[in-house]
């Protein structure tokens, strides 16, 4: 017999804004794990309100709940429920709350690795002000790029709480902002919302993207990026992968095995969906740009560093000193990145074996595969393609 099978399943509500594909996927995440495990049953009505839900946990007609938190209000009045309770927004802390969420500093570093690797000299940032997730982006950006360069130009800016400030006043001041800038310069947007707001300012102002703006945003939603007429490159965020981490939190606070006090789980983020509106690079050095066409259109193949100088005309030596200059990283890593990122994509969109995708990227052997890419993702390549087989990153 087993004892958890013979429990009656746990009822859980789900507090979260569905007009968001980053949101949407949470609750699929959740779902996914409520039909499996059978240890929660989820509420029909997915965007009940707070006063509905406090009533329900007053009545003990809830036993937890999975909630986006952005007001201080909501915050307030959910410390005091007293039921198991686990966030999935980074915007405020709701104290004595588990949060599941995604490494927002992490976004930050892998915004900063993809903009440097274009050459950026200048960099921007447009975040939300007071937003945890935002300033947690904007400590990891801008961090990562005085690792690189102590002296690195760096502009902030922001907007105000979601909803405050949209549409052509925010375009305006975006623009008023881009405009004071050097150039060309990169622009890391907390938002895809706020990078897509910067598009449309560029594009007010006559500025060019990417030539003269580069701009990249974070959450990849699939419905806008590709909806402009400059697809936006964006971070993807794990959100299937929060709501099922925080669905499997909450029932164990549920049935007892897990202390329901303040806990924070922080899922990893490795990839840039890149498109069209940082598809350019920043070097003047001819030899750089001959390098770095030359690795990107062999990214299929187990190029030495020896072939790279040769296609870029100059010794090895000279070009690993003029390639560090431009670029800020050595020839070798950049090889291992878009090798490792057309690994990816094979891992994405196809069914084949990782045996397969070894051969077809020359690699010597799929260990050696392994070993190279959880250096640069922090996952296997199996873990990297569960990911993508049981839900979408949002």
């Amino acid at each position: 017999m087993n004892p958890e099978k013979d429990r009656p399943p746990h009822r859980v509500r789900i507090i979260c804004d569905t007009d968001l594909e980053y949101f949407r996927n949470v609750i699929l995440g959740a779902r996914h794990y409520a039909f499996t495990s059978g240890r929660i049953v989820l509420g029909d009505r997915w965007g009940a309100d707070d006063k509905d839900i406090a009533t329900m946990v007053k009545r003990g007609e809830v036993d937890g709940i999975i909630a986006q938190v952005n007001g201080a209000e909501f915050a307030k009045k959910m410390a005091r429920w007293k039921i198991p309770v686990v966030v999935v927004s980074n915007v405020r802390p709701v104290p004595g709350r588990a949060m599941v969420t995604q490494d927002d500093a992490a976004v930050g570093r892998l915004a900063a690795e993809h903009l440097t690797s274009l050459g950026c000299a200048v960099f921007g940032f447009w975040g939300q002000r007071g937003a945890a997730y935002s300033m947690q982006r904007l400590e990891g950006f801008r961090g990562a790029l005085e690792l690189r360069n102590a002296a690195v130009r760096f502009y902030a800016n922001g907007a105000g709480p979601m909803g405050e400030e949209s549409g052509a006043a925010l375009i305006n001041r975006m623009a008023r902002w881009l405009q004071r800038l050097p150039r060309p310069v990169g622009v890391f947007a907390a938002l895809d919302v706020f990078a897509l707001h910067l598009l449309k300012a560029a594009q007010q102002l006559g500025l060019r993207v990417p030539e003269d703006v580069a701009v990249l945003g974070a959450g990849n939603d699939e419905f806008w990026v590709d909806f402009e007429s400059v697809p936006l490159s964006s971070i993807k965020l794990p959100s299937w992968q929060i709501g099922l981490e925080a669905a499997t939190l909450l029932t164990e606070f549920m049935d007892g095995r897990t202390e329901a006090k303040k806990m924070q789980l922080r899922l990893p983020v490795t990839e840039v969906a890149a498109r069209r509106s940082t598809d350019v690079l920043f070097v003047e050095d001819q030899a750089v740009m001959k390098a770095v066409t030359y690795i990107r259109e062999h990214a299929a193949e187990n190029i030495y560093v020896a072939d790279v100088a040769k296609a870029a005309g100059v010794s090895r030596s000279g070009l690993q000193l003029r390639f560090r200059d431009a670029l800020g990283r050595t020839i070798l890593e950049e090889v291992q990145q878009v090798r490792i990122a057309r690994v990816q994509m094979l891992l994405r969109s196809t069914e084949m074996k990782i045996t397969e995708i070894a051969e077809a990227c020359d690699f010597p052997n799929s260990p050696r595969l392994n070993v190279l890419f959880r250096q640069c993702t922090g996952q296997t390549p199996r873990q990297y393609r569960a990911t993508f087989r049981h839900g979408s990153f949002g």
